[in-house]
């Protein structure tokens, strides 16, 4: 996704600190844990030795403690606000906040629920499932997209979440990619994924994604695709540019049930 050279050396920096922020990595780690280049990597924690975010001894880069609490916030909040408003980088924020809310939100509910006064939920009985297919349809450099599916959630559960195969690609320096993220807030599944660098888009159609659905009731309304919520359904070429989607471009449909 193409974003301008402050935020890509934000995101640098982001990736160094969060790396070093609970023990020392060498620089054969952080090339590894970064994916940067060792040229790019060598000159970011030049960067953040010389301002004292980043203190190097023999065991390696360590964050300075002091700054690490201040500097984490501050990274976020800053970047988030300068970003949100761009809808080259939204794709990439809305993922982003997928893996810290999920993260956050797990360690904060296991807290809650290991507190014996607290009485824990008890969800009704799934009774069976089935399985739901989001597919593309004629789209021309595809490179990163995100869809918002709304289901009711007294009447159903998102099981399984599985990356459709429209987006793979064979690249042995980035295996991890393209990821697809999920995260359910309330009665809205949020997805997304994009492909890496400067590779090109996708044209064509495909699968996006597999869900399947467990639900506790017979009688439940089939979920669905909605283009603007509290975050949005949209497409993007290789450009960072918004893909017009019609009513045909986007499908939800039921491709299995027992």
């Amino acid at each position: 996704m193409t974003i301008n050279l402050e935020n890509r050396r934000k995101i640098d920096f982001g990736l160094i600190k969060n790396a070093t922020g609970k023990h020392p990595r060498t620089f054969t780690e952080l090339l590894h844990i970064t994916k940067l280049s060792r040229k790019t990597l060598n000159l970011r924690l030049q960067k953040l030795c010389k301002e004292g975010v980043l203190i190097k001894d023999d065991g390696g880069y360590r964050l300075n403690g002091s700054l690490q609490i201040e500097d984490k916030g501050k990274d976020f909040v800053n970047g988030f606000l300068n970003g949100f408003h761009n809808k080259k980088v939204r794709t990439g924020l809305m993922l982003i906040a997928f893996l810290l809310f999920s993260s956050v939100s797990g360690h904060v509910l296991a807290m809650l629920f290991s507190l014996p006064h607290i009485q824990t939920y008890q969800e009704p009985v799934i009774i069976g499932n089935f399985t739901m297919a989001l597919d593309v349809h004629n789209v021309e450099d595809l490179f990163g997209w995100q869809v918002v599916v709304i289901f009711n959630s007294s009447e159903l559960k998102v099981l399984k979440v599985s990356p459709g195969d429209f987006l793979t690609f064979n690249d042995p320096k980035y295996p991890q990619y393209p990821r697809l993220l999920s995260d359910v807030y309330e009665s809205r599944l949020l997805l997304g994924s994009c492909l890496y660098g400067d590779m090109p888009g996708k044209d064509g159609s495909g699968r996006l994604a597999t869900i399947v659905f467990g639900y506790f009731t017979e009688n439940y309304d089939v979920p669905k695709i909605v283009p603007e919520e509290v975050f949005e359904t949209l497409l993007l070429d290789s450009q960072g540019q918004s893909i017009t989607i019609k009513d045909s471009t986007l499908t939800l449909t039921i491709v299995g049930k027992p």
